[in-house]
């Protein structure tokens, strides 16, 4: 009768081995996944703070500031007219004003929030609100009443020119805020995506240890030690 080999069992032994192996390469697969998941779902995280940020809230802050930049032109030909009576600054004023009247309406359409939407409304009231009262001044002026004109410049026209330009910098600030707001927001989301991603690959390193030296221990090394058994001996 033969004798059993120590360390061999049945066919059933090497099944077992192969299941541990399969056990092993499977736990690293699911943790590389896993660390994959989470960094896509990270970038794609950042990316949507960072397309809010270009494609609401910096291009409304800039169409409100267009808008405000094109009613100082106006205010400056407003002015210029006045003082000379030269019809040129007319013309510049009715370019200036379809210019903010096209950056207001550019801004309307970014405000995503009721306060943005809000400002801008009022802004752009108050601007066509002056905008009346100015081509009302050139008209008096141009019929001779000069005097009227400019009175009616520097009293109720003066007035409802700062009214709008309260309400523009308003918008501005609602602007300003919240691009401050999505960039700390995407400035956080980037720190915490850094800190998330090198603790997983900490753990995937840890975990990954953990699996090699389990492989050694139960595959490893009772097949070396069945090699040795099996090996003949040595003169």
């Amino acid at each position: 009768m033969s004798e059993s080999v120590p360390g061999v069992g049945t066919a059933r032994h090497p099944l077992r081995m192969g299941r541990q192996v399969q056990l092993g390469l499977a736990s690293l697969l699911v943790l590389l996944a896993l660390c994959m998941l989470t960094a896509i779902s990270l970038v794609l995280g950042l990316r949507a703070g960072e397309s809010r940020l270009g494609h609401r809230d910096v291009p409304f802050t800039n169409a409100v500031s267009a808008a405000a930049l094109s009613a100082k032109g106006i205010a400056n030909d407003q002015r210029g007219f006045l003082l000379s009576g030269d019809r040129m600054y007319i013309d510049e004023a009715e370019h200036r004003i379809a210019d903010a009247q096209a950056a207001f309406s550019s801004a309307a359409s970014l405000a995503t929030d009721p306060a943005r939407e809000a400002a801008v409304n009022e802004a752009r009231a108050g601007f066509e609100r002056w905008v009346t009262a100015l081509r009302d001044e050139f008209a008096t002026f141009a019929s001779g009443d000069r005097q009227s004109a400019i009175g009616a410049s520097l009293g109720p026209d003066r007035e409802l020119r700062k009214a709008y330009e309260r309400a523009i910098a308003n918008a501005l600030a609602l602007g300003h805020r919240s691009i401050e707001s999505a960039d700390k927001s995407t400035s956080a989301a980037l720190s915490r995506s850094v800190w998330i991603l090198a603790a997983m690959l900490v753990a995937a390193l840890v975990i990954g240890a953990g699996v090699a030296i389990w492989l050694v221990r139960t595959i490893a090394n009772p097949l070396f030690k069945l090699v040795a058994l099996l090996a003949p001996d040595m003169p």
